[in-house]
């Protein structure tokens, strides 16, 4: 397992599983009593990374395939919505924040550790927001728009700013 997101609107809890390929769906309000398992699993692309949820009405799963260079937008009941190819630069994504309905703010390895914004319509580099020096464990966004990078390896966050 590596990522999370839960949404309220749906009431899912979403899991990648990395070694699976999986994308795991689970009820936030389950009932100990109902003998019906109201959780699900879909096949997802290679290495599925961190999660998110899309801004707009129905939150729509977002999933960095660390493996397969791409995003991937579900729906709540697994239905592939869109795949976004990323240049060869971003191939090996760990995380993939909405900023609006056409940006998306992409953390990715390679020759270089950055983040980067990303057009959701193609993949391609709109800017370069942040390089770091070790693997990020996780990316967020601060209410203020400060860019909020955790670096498992060197334990430690970073902030810095987004304009």
């Amino acid at each position: 397992m590596y990522g999370l997101a839960a949404s309220s609107v749906s009431e899912r809890l979403y899991i990648s599983d990395w070694d699976n390929d999986l994308l795991h769906s689970l009820p936030l309000n389950h009932d100990d009593d109902e003998e019906e398992d109201d959780s699900t699993s879909w096949e997802v692309a290679n290495q599925p990374a961190g999660l998110s949820l899309t801004l707009a009405g129905q939150p729509n799963v977002l999933v960095a395939c660390h493996g397969a260079g791409k995003i991937q937008e579900w729906s709540p009941e697994g239905i592939l919505i869109r795949e976004i190819q990323l240049a060869d630069v971003s191939k090996l994504v760990w995380h993939v924040l909405p900023l609006t309905d056409e940006k998306l703010l992409v953390s990715h390895e390679g020759s270089q550790h950055r983040v980067v914004t990303v057009s959701a319509e193609d993949g391609h580099e709109l800017r370069s927001c942040a390089q770091v020096d070790a693997r990020l464990s996780m990316v967020s966004i601060s209410i203020n728009q400060y860019i909020l990078l955790a670096s498992s390896p060197a334990n430690t966050i970073t902030k810095t700013y987004m304009n």
